[in-house]
């Protein structure tokens, strides 16, 4: 690309002052050909980021492969050894770390059947349920639920159609800090 920018010549103690129709129309075109230079630098970087991402994008597809399918061996093998991981949530091996992590608690629907709307109106319904409910629009207060959540039982979370739900996440850590930045997500099984 040929660039033709005719930079003006600008002091940095004083701002140019325009005093003729001339003079602005030169500032102009000189700043939409800054413009039209600038889309088309843009147009070819985005070219070249293309093309570098489709020549990767197989390859790390084919990675992406083995590493879940993999990943799907150890997480079965340690599913199916939990006398292993009865003390502890991990196992250190010679190159990473393999276990198990708990999710926070959270508040869900007992199903889909159930929307937010209709959990809100049941709360307000239920004696115990209106405390779980935020005025004065009628909104559940999941923050309270969880923080009761060992005072309410699953029949009455049920009744609201609410229950509380905390998942068990199989991990591989690498040992080596070189490899923790680059692969310490993709190993989460989702």
């Amino acid at each position: 690309m040929t660039t033709n920018i005719t930079p003006l010549p600008v002091s940095s103690a004083t701002k140019p002052t325009i005093t003729s129709r001339s003079e602005l129309d030169a500032v102009v075109e000189n700043i939409v050909q800054l413009q039209l230079n600038r889309a088309e630098l843009e147009r070819e970087q985005e070219q070249e980021v293309a093309g570098i991402r489709q020549k990767f994008r197989a390859p790390l597809a084919e990675i992406e492969r083995y590493l879940t399918l993999e990943t799907t061996w150890v997480e079965t093998w340690a599913r199916n050894h939990p006398e292993i991981f009865r003390d502890r949530q991990s196992l250190a091996l010679t190159h990473a770390v393999i276990g198990f992590r708990t999710t926070p608690c959270r508040v869900d629907r007992a199903s889909r059947k159930w929307t937010w709307g209709a959990i809100a109106q049941k709360l307000g319904e239920l004696a115990w349920g209106r405390r779980y409910l935020r005025q004065p629009a009628l909104e559940v207060n999941k923050e309270a639920l969880l923080a009761d959540r060992h005072e309410l039982s699953p029949a009455e979370l049920r009744t609201a159609g609410l229950k509380m739900v905390q998942e068990e996440r199989f991990f591989i850590a690498p040992h080596r800090e070189t490899d923790a930045g680059a692969a310490e997500d993709w190993q989460e099984a989702a």
